[in-house]
């Protein structure tokens, strides 16, 4: 698999309500806020997020929007965040009718980033994953 750059995107928190966990039960967070994207995918967005909270971890679950240069283009975010050291992993699909973004209706991309858990932002880097065929020293049973 080849990761093709394809943004770099702010996430800020405007909003959150958040459930402790507690006993065997996990936490939840509710939260909503805005973003900035650069590079091939470049826009502003507006989202919101419903992360299950276990062990330290953030499990997130956001969906929104990023208006773009010819529309909107929507997506869904999942991943895993640590929050005790920041480190975060995300997984974006997105949908759109955009004429110059529809390329990206056939897009998984991936990111890394941090997470800076007491002011409320995130800063990650984006990679568009293109599989490679065929697989190397892969053979089918």
């Amino acid at each position: 698999m080849r990761l093709n750059p394809l943004c770099d995107a702010t996430w800020t928190y405007d909003l959150i309500h958040e459930v402790e966990p507690s006993g065997r039960r996990d936490g939840r967070v509710y939260g909503q806020g805005t973003g900035t994207l650069t590079g091939r995918l470049s826009g502003t967005a507006s989202w919101s997020n419903f992360p299950r909270l276990r062990e330290g971890y953030a499990s997130p679950d956001a969906r929104g929007v990023i208006h773009v240069d010819d529309g909107i283009v929507l997506f869904t975010l999942t991943g895993l965040s640590s929050l005790a050291d920041g480190r975060g992993v995300h997984v974006l699909t997105f949908q759109t009718e955009a004429p110059a973004h529809r390329w990206l209706n056939d897009v998984i991309a991936v990111g890394e980033g941090s997470i800076d858990v007491e002011h409320a932002r995130l800063a990650m880097r984006y990679y568009e994953c293109e599989v490679e065929l065929p697989l190397p020293d892969v053979e089918l049973p």
